[in-house]
């Protein structure tokens, strides 16, 4: 009489590690419109290839680059400003006035504008037109000057690039300029801690619960862990424009952090996106196009898409 055979054990379902593990991530990226291969994802790109992929081929790869919208202009001369404020700190060891942080605000704004003028101009609305912007990026400055500098710490560098990469061998990095980076205090601990802080001069603020998922948090706190000087604190120094929902301009201080564990998933997703980015590049090749983002999103609107009214998957049909 035979004995029955042993039951052939389950498989054991592979690990989330083990699954991260099976990623393969390209050596090079995609070639661009010039030739040229491109060298770096940032957090802007990598949030731009989830919104809508084809938005993304179109001004990654065919370099069909709308002009930047009021809104984009407004935000990136306030940021300006407050970098013309503590690089002034870190250098002479004394703070500007508000008046001089106005002043160096004219002078960005008035340098930038030319300089767009000559190419293709700003995307100014009826929403947002260059006076009004103008205006809201005076008090954008004097309310975080009054509101939200004295709780940011004391600045150690200022737009300092970042640069790593997810594995040996790849030739292309992960690249991002820190508004600020400080000591600031901590709640739980007596002492004081490194942090990033990013400016930002939006309609809509960062909740807490959307920042403890912002991908730009996460990707600029890996690159300080894995240079071995890792920052606790990732700060959103937020300023809310008036309008339809809010009648003043108002501030918004979120802090967020990131475990290891959280860190190790943000890097897990880049190197899914640039797998993906790959894979549509050798399918679909560089000018047909990639797939849409979602019709009854905000993306998908001649608002927020400088592309749309000439794709097929927004208003070019």
């Amino acid at each position: 009489m035979s004995a029955l055979a042993a039951p052939t054990p389950a498989a054991r379902p592979p690990t989330g590690a083990e699954l991260a593990a099976r990623i393969q991530i390209p050596r090079r990226l995609p070639v661009r419109y010039d030739g040229q291969r491109l060298q770096h994802l940032s957090h802007s790109s990598y949030t731009k290839f989830l919104l809508c992929p084809d938005d993304w081929r179109r001004q990654y790869l065919k370099g069909d680059r709308p002009p930047p919208s009021g809104h984009m202009f407004l935000g990136a001369r306030v940021d300006d400003a407050l970098s013309t404020y503590y690089r002034h700190q870190l250098e002479h060891g004394e703070r500007l006035t508000l008046d001089q942080v106005h002043d160096a605000y004219r002078d960005h704004w008035t340098r930038e504008l030319a300089e767009e003028a000559a190419k293709q101009g700003v995307r100014f609305d009826l929403e947002l037109d260059e006076a009004r912007a103008f205006t809201l990026g005076l008090e954008a400055i004097a309310l975080t000057m009054r509101e939200l500098v004295p709780r940011l710490g004391r600045p150690v560098a200022i737009q300092r690039e970042l640069s790593y990469t997810l594995a040996p061998g790849l030739e292309w990095t992960i690249q991002g300029f820190l508004d600020l980076e400080t000591l600031r205090a901590d709640d739980d601990r007596p002492d004081v801690v490194p942090a990033i802080v990013d400016y930002k001069v939006k309609n809509t603020l960062h909740s807490q619960a959307k920042a403890d998922q912002d991908p730009q948090a996460g990707l600029y706190l890996a690159g300080r862990w894995l240079s071995g000087q890792p920052a606790e604190h990732f700060c959103f120094a937020q300023i809310g424009k008036p309008g339809k929902r809010r009648k003043t301009m108002n501030t918004s201080l979120v802090v967020t952090r990131r475990t290891p564990a959280q860190l190790r998933t943000t890097l897990v997703r880049i190197a899914q996106a640039a797998s993906q980015i790959s894979a549509l590049y050798e399918r679909y090749g560089p000018d047909d196009p990639w797939g849409f983002a979602d019709p009854s999103g905000w993306k998908c609107s001649a608002r927020y898409c400088g592309h749309y009214t000439r794709c097929p998957g927004g208003g070019g049909i």
